[in-house]
């Protein structure tokens, strides 16, 4: 099956017409005319993540986060960006990027954070999905997130035991769904909030829950591993961990 094919079916799914205005999608690097011997599927693309491809036997590596989001100037191969597209290119591996319109998607990540809460979902709206769960203490729902999501960075902003039952989720960044989640919800639980949103947050009596960037979108492997099943082409979930440690761990 050729690397073009194995597009056509992701865009079957997630089509790049969702993302937004400024994100950038689709096919970042490499000839997708070539055959595809194997899918490596990463949230990031990491040196590390290139050499897991090279060992693999992939030529083609899917990532949620953009590898190339503004526009480039130059290629410096003694820098990071530079010596990637040089290797990538060497190596023949082409890479795909599938951000804000896998994180819209119907079954994409936030339908996805839905089900794995035990959420009922309401509507998947914008860059955010509104969704109901038995109402519960806003303390208990974050340890619920913490345990679900593997991640013990998790923190909330409000009274600890107001009631949450309507929860707005946006994965990834979801500080510019502030105004929006207030409307609708009684938190809003997402993957990278600003200073500025947790002083909103207390001036209006509203909750937050934060965990981290990592953990609110690293499922993306597991959604996209389920819409490539179709293909019969040999895809692998990439060996990647938090980019940050907790003291805790040290």
């Amino acid at each position: 099956m050729k690397i073009k094919q194995i597009i056509e079916v992701l865009e079957s799914f997630v089509p790049p017409a969702l993302a937004e205005e400024w994100d950038n999608v689709g096919l970042m690097l490499g000839d997708a005319g070539q055959d595809c011997s194997g899918i490596l599927l990463a949230l990031d693309l990491t040196s590390e993540i290139i050499g897991q491809a090279e060992e693999s036997g992939c030529n083609l590596i899917v990532t949620h986060h953009p590898f190339i989001f503004h526009a480039l100037k130059s290629l410096d191969f003694s820098e990071a960006k530079g010596r990637a597209v040089a290797r990538l290119i060497k190596s023949g591996i082409c890479v795909y990027s599938m951000h804000t319109n896998l994180d819209k998607a119907d079954g994409g990540i936030n339908c996805e954070l839905c089900n794995i809460l035990g959420g009922r979902l309401v509507n998947n709206d914008g860059l955010g999905a509104l969704f109901e769960i038995k109402p519960v203490r806003l303390a208990d729902f974050a340890k619920l997130v913490a345990e679900k999501l593997g991640d013990r960075s998790v923190k909330i902003a409000g009274n600890p035991d107001k009631t949450v039952g309507r929860v707005y989720v946006v994965g990834g960044s979801g500080g510019s769904e502030y105004e929006r989640a207030r409307q609708c919800a009684d938190v809003l639980l997402t993957g990278d909030l600003k200073h500025h949103n947790y002083i909103e947050a207390a001036e209006d009596g509203f909750a937050l829950v934060e965990f981290s960037h990592f953990a609110s979108e690293v499922i993306a492997t597991d959604i996209l591993t389920k819409a490539l099943e179709s293909t019969g082409v040999k895809t692998i979930k990439a060996k990647q961990n938090s980019p940050f440690r907790l003291l805790e761990e040290i």
